[in-house]
C-alpha cells in the first residue's frame, strides 16, 4: 500500500524504476517441473495425507549445473497456500525466488503455478535441499538440491549417496499447527519415528508388513569393497537432532558443511540438527578386511534423538555388494572385531536390533565445535575479523505463554512473526513487494537511527536493517521459557547467504569469554576464524531454569553486508514447529534504493510480482499464456 508522504526524492527515483520494469514479458519452457499436492502416502507403514511433490517423499533429488540459470515450475495441486525455498542458495535465487512468504514473495495460491530462476555460482557447490516454506508441510515436502561441482572437487571419491534424514508424526499438518497455534496450546512430543531416505527401519524383521510397503524397513546403502564414498547428510527433520554411526566404520571424515567445503576433520559419528547438512568420506573396507571379520558383509547403520522428551532409534544397513563373500553371515559378537562405541549386542541384518549396538554421546553442545574452517577455494571469501565488526546484535529467544491472548509462542526479542493466521500475518504485503513498491515497509522506510537506538530492530517496520559495508555479529541467546522455564534446541538458519559461524557456549554471552575461546582453538597463534555456515546450534545447556527467562547458552555469526546480500532476509530456527509458533526474525538489507536496484530485471515486467496471484503466476492448464515470467540472470 502506497504512503501518501513518502519523501518525493524517492518516489521519483521508484516511478523512474518501474518504467524499466515495463519491458516485454517473457516466457520460459521450465528445465524441471514440481508438483506440489495432497496425497496419502505411506510413512513408518501408516498412511498419512502429506504435502508432497510429484507424489512422493522424499521428493526427487534436483542437480543443479554451476553458472548456469535453471527454470523451476512449481505448480500448486494443494488446496492452500505454498512456496518452495531452495535452502542454502537464496543468492543464487532471484529476489522473488527465496520462497519466504510474506517476507520476499507471496505465496502460490492452489491451482496455480510459480516460475523459480536459480543460477547458483560454482563456489556454491554442495549439498542442500528444497522445502515448502508454508506451516508444516515441509516435513513432508522436501528433496535434496546438489549444486554440481564446475571443476573436480578438492578431495577424491568414487561415487556419492545422499542419506536425507527426516522424522514421523502421524498427525497430519493441519492438526499440528492448529494445536500449535491454539488455546490452550498442544505441543507435538517426541516423533513417532526417524525416516532416513523415507525408510523408519523400525521393522522387526519377519513380522513387517508386505514387500509391498518397504517405509519402516531399514534402508540399506549400497557399497562395493576398498572404494571412497561421499555421503550427502541432509537434516530435514521437523523437530529431531539426530546422531548416527556405522557399525565397524568409526573413521569418517568431514569435507563439507553447508555446502561449503572444510578442511578434513575426522570424527567416529555424525550430529546433524534439521537444516544442516554434512558431506562425509566413508572408505570402505577390503575384501580381505571383511574376510578379517568373518566374512560379515552387512552392518548396521545406527540412528538415534538427542535433546526430546525420549530416545528414538531407526535404523539402516550399510550392504557390501559383489564381494565374493558369504552374505547370509550373521556374526554374534564374540567374532566381531572391537570398534569404537561398539557394544556387545551387534547382529545384523535381520531383525533389527532390539538394543543400542553402538554407545553414541549424550552430550551434543561439543560436537566439532570450533573445528571448522574453510580452504582458501576459488569464489570464497575470507572471514572478518573482530576489529571489522562494525555493530553486535543480540536476540534472545524463548518460548512465552501470552497471558492476553493465551497463545504459546516463540518469541525474538520479545516479538513473533508470523506469516499467516492465526498468529499473523505480521504483514498484509511481502516486506519485498513494500519496498520495490513503495521504498517502504508497513508504510514506513526502515530506519537504521530507530533501529540503533533499540538495539538493532526497528519498531515501526519491524525489521532489523543494516547498511552495506557493515559487519554485523549477531549473538542468539538461549532463554528460559515463560512461565516454566525450560530450555529448548533451535537450529538457526539465514536466508540471503551464509555467514560466518564463530562458535558457542554455555551462560550469558561475554565477548571476554567468547574471545578466549577463539584464542583456545588458535592455529599458529591466530584466533579461530569461523567457518560459512547457514544453519548452526543455539545449544540447550540444561534442562530448566528456577528463573524463567534466564540466558543459558549462545551463538556467535558475523555477516558481511554488500551489494550482493541485499534484499530482505529471514533468519530463524528451523524447527518447523517453532516456526508455526513464530520463531522467526525478518532482516532488511541494503536502503530500499540499493535493494531496489539490486531487483533490477534483464527482461520482463516486476509489477506482476506485486499483488497476490499476479501476473508472474499461472493458471495450471493455461502454461501456453497466462504467465509473465521476469529474468534475472543472463548465462555466459
Amino acid at each position: 500500500m502506497a504512503s501518501p508522504d513518502l519523501n518525493t526524492l524517492k518516489l521519483t527515483a521508484h516511478l523512474a524504476v518501474a518504467e524499466k520494469f515495463e519491458a516485454q514479458n517473457a516466457r520460459i519452457t521450465p528445465d524441471i517441473v514440481l508438483r506440489v499436492s495432497l496425497a496419502t502416502i505411506q510413512l513408518n507403514c501408516q498412511p498419512r495425507l502429506s504435502t508432497v511433490i510429484n507424489g512422493t517423499y522424499p521428493a526427487p533429488p534436483i542437480y543443479l549445473e554451476p553458472e548456469r540459470t535453471t527454470w523451476i515450475r512449481v505448480y500448486n495441486d494443494a488446496d492452500v497456500n505454498t512456496t518452495m525455498h531452495w535452502h542454502g542458495l537464496a543468492l543464487s535465487a532471484a529476489p522473488y525466488a527465496d520462497g519466504a512468504p510474506q517476507a520476499s514473495q507471496w505465496p502460490i495460491p492452489p491451482g496455480c503455478f510459480y516460475d523459480y530462476e536459480l543460477h547458483p555460482s560454482a563456489s556454491e557447490a554442495g549439498t542442500s535441499f528444497y522445502h515448502s516454506h508454508v506451516g508444516f508441510q515441509a516435513i513432508t515436502a522436501t528433496g535434496a538440491l546438489i549444486v554440481k561441482d564446475a571443476v573436480p572437487p578438492p578431495y577424491a571419491y568414487d561415487e556419492e549417496i545422499i542419506m536425507k534424514i527426516g522424522d514421523f508424526y502421524p498427525e497430519e499438518d493441519h492438526t499440528i499447527e492448529s494445536q500449535l497455534t491454539g488455546v490452550p496450546w498442544i505441543w507435538t512430543g517426541d516423533p513417532t519415528s526417524l525416516l532416513i531416505n523415507g525408510q523408519s527401519g523400525i521393522a522387526p524383521g519377519s513380522s513387517a508388513p508386505g514387500p509391498s510397503d518397504q517405509s519402516c524397513r531399514p534402508w540399506v546403502m549400497n557399497v562395493e569393497a576398498g572404494k571412497t564414498y561421499r555421503v550427502r547428510v541432509i537434516g530435514s527433520t521437523a523437530l529431531s537432532l539426530v546422531l548416527f554411526g556405522l557399525e565397524q566404520h568409526d573413521n569418517l571424515t568431514i569435507i563439507e558443511t553447508d555446502n561449503l567445503y572444510v578442511y578434513p576433520v575426522q570424527t567416529p559419528y555424525v550430529q546433524v540438527d534439521t537444516g544442516q547438512r554434512f558431506s562425509f568420506l566413508l572408505q570402505t573396507k577390503s575384501p580381505s578386511e571383511l574376510q578379517c571379520l568373518g566374512g560379515q558383509t552387512k552392518f548396521w547403520i545406527q540412528f538415534e534423538t538427542r535433546e526430546g522428551q525420549d530416545t528414538v532409534f531407526a535404523w539402516a544397513i550399510l550392504n557390501y555388494t559383489d564381494v565374493g563373500l558369504s552374505t547370509s553371515q550373521a556374526l554374534e559378537s564374540s567374532q566381531v572385531q572391537s570398534s569404537r562405541y561398539l557394544t556387545s549386542n551387534s547382529s545384523c541384518p535381520d531383525p533389527v536390533p532390539t538394543a543400542p549396538i553402538l554407545e553414541l554421546p549424550t552430550n551434543v553442545t561439543d560436537w566439532l565445535e570450533y573445528a571448522f574452517q574453510n580452504p582458501p577455494l576459488a569464489g570464497y571469501e575470507a572471514p572478518p575479523n573482530a576489529t571489522e565488526v562494525t555493530r553486535r546484535i543480540i536476540v534472545s529467544t524463548s518460548q512465552f505463554l501470552q497471558n492476553s491472548s493465551g497463545n504459546t509462542v516463540m518469541i525474538s526479542n520479545n516479538r513473533y512473526w508470523s506469516d499467516s493466521a492465526p498468529l499473523g500475518p505480521t504483514t498484509d504485503t511481502p516486506y519485498l513487494v513494500e519496498i520495490l513498491q513503495n521504498a517502504s515497509i508497513n508504510g514506513v522506510t526502515p530506519d537504521y537511527g530507530r533501529a540503533i537506538a533499540n538495539g538493532g530492530f526497528d519498531l515501526l517496520s519491524q525489521t532489523y536493517p543494516a547498511h552495506i559495508g557493515e559487519v554485523l555479529e549477531i549473538v542468539w541467546q538461549n532463554a528460559a521459557s515463560y512461565p516454566a522455564g525450560i530450555y529448548g534446541p533451535h537450529p538457526m538458519h539465514a536466508h540471503g547467504g551464509p555467514y560466518w559461524d564463530m562458535g558457542s557456549g554455555s551462560g550469558e554471552y561475554s565477548p571476554e569469554a567468547h574471545t578466549a575461546l577463539l584464542e583456545s582453538h588458535s592455529t599458529d597463534n591466530v584466533p579461530y576464524p569461523g567457518s560459512r555456515r547457514d544453519t548452526t546450534m543455539l545449544y540447550k545447556y540444561t534442562l530448566q531454569s528456577p528463573e524463567p527467562g534466564k540466558v543459558n547458552g549462545w551463538r556467535v555469526w558475523r555477516i558481511r553486508i554488500t551489494e550482493r546480500n541485499v534484499g530482505v532476509w529471514m533468519m530463524h530456527c528451523h524447527i518447523l514447529q517453532h516456526i508455526v509458533m513464530g520463531q522467526q526474525t525478518v532482516w532488511v538489507f541494503g536502503t530500499p534504493e540499493e535493494i531496489t536496484k539490486h531487483s533490477m530485471p534483464i527482461q520482463g515486467n516486476l509489477a506482476g510480482y506485486f499483488r497476490y496471484g499476479g501476473d508472474v503466476v499461472g493458471k495450471a492448464g493455461e502454461e501456453d499464456g497466462a504467465s509473465h515470467v521476469v529474468q534475472f540472470f543472463r548465462d555466459g
